[in-house]
């Protein structure tokens, strides 16, 4: 992920939604209200112009899926027309990759497969999941299967503790019959719902969330930079928040 580097005075591209409504001027959005006309809030657009655009309008309110360009000082200064989003440009900011969901752990001999069919089923694997919510030191789970396969035989139950592994494993092992892989996490998932909570009151903040299996809080803000990074990591210890933005720099 890209941060933006101390002293940046550069240019910003944002790729996605402007919504203008009765209630205030264009903006650009992080997300979108399911209602129609959608709904939205974030930032203003300062030179922006609906004229020559492809837009829907319903309501009074306007929108569009636009690449925009311009400078930032917590509004987006356009330096240049904006062009209609087709669907080509990516901005890596804005789309971070997808977490990482395989297995941790080397597979048995034979592969990933039930010990007990009988005990591989969608009660046994939810009921499995409930206890290791209420076990010491749960960090996360997460499921590695075949993309669009939902037979529980195919799946492989992750599940991350802070200690005590053997002790998690006997107890999951009791109920879930299917493959099953627990392995070693630094935070729980208790500190890492504190973290994210807490991050509500960062400044600029458009999201936030979890990736289970890295064990770190993701969030989103509309410019991610080094300062803003290095302040989080002091705070709550290296690499716990992983910091993204909506607003990608172009003129590094």
């Amino acid at each position: 992920m890209r941060l933006v580097p101390d002293g940046y005075e550069g240019r910003f591209r944002y790729v996605g939604t402007v919504l203008e409504s009765p209630q205030h001027g264009p903006q650009i959005c992080a997300f979108q209200a399911l209602s129609y006309p959608p709904q939205c809030s974030g930032p203003d657009v300062v030179g922006w112009s609906w004229e020559g655009l492809d837009a829907t309008t319903v309501n009074r309110t306007t929108w569009g899926d636009y690449v925009l360009i311009g400078t930032w000082d917590g509004r987006l200064h356009l330096t240049e027309p904006p062009s209609r989003d087709d669907g080509t440009v990516r901005s890596p900011e804005r789309f971070p990759d997808a977490p990482d969901l395989t297995t941790p752990c080397p597979p048995p001999e034979g592969g990933w497969r039930p010990v007990d069919p009988e005990r591989t089923t969608t009660e046994a694997f939810e009921e499995a999941a409930r206890a290791a919510a209420t076990l010491p030191g749960f960090a996360g789970l997460w499921i590695d299967q075949p993309v669009g396969n939902d037979d529980p035989a195919r799946m492989v139950m992750n599940v991350r503790f802070t200690g005590r592994l053997e002790a998690g494993e006997r107890e999951l092992r009791r109920i879930w019959g299917g493959a099953l892989c627990v392995s070693a996490a630094e935070r729980t998932k208790a500190e890492l719902d504190d973290v994210q909570q807490d991050l509500w009151g960062l400044p600029g903040l458009a999201s936030t969330g979890q990736d289970v299996a890295a064990g770190v809080v993701e969030a989103q803000v509309w410019v991610a930079t080094q300062h803003a990074q290095r302040q989080l990591d002091r705070r709550y210890g290296a690499g716990v928040v992983r910091l993204s933005g909506l607003l990608e720099p172009v003129d590094l």
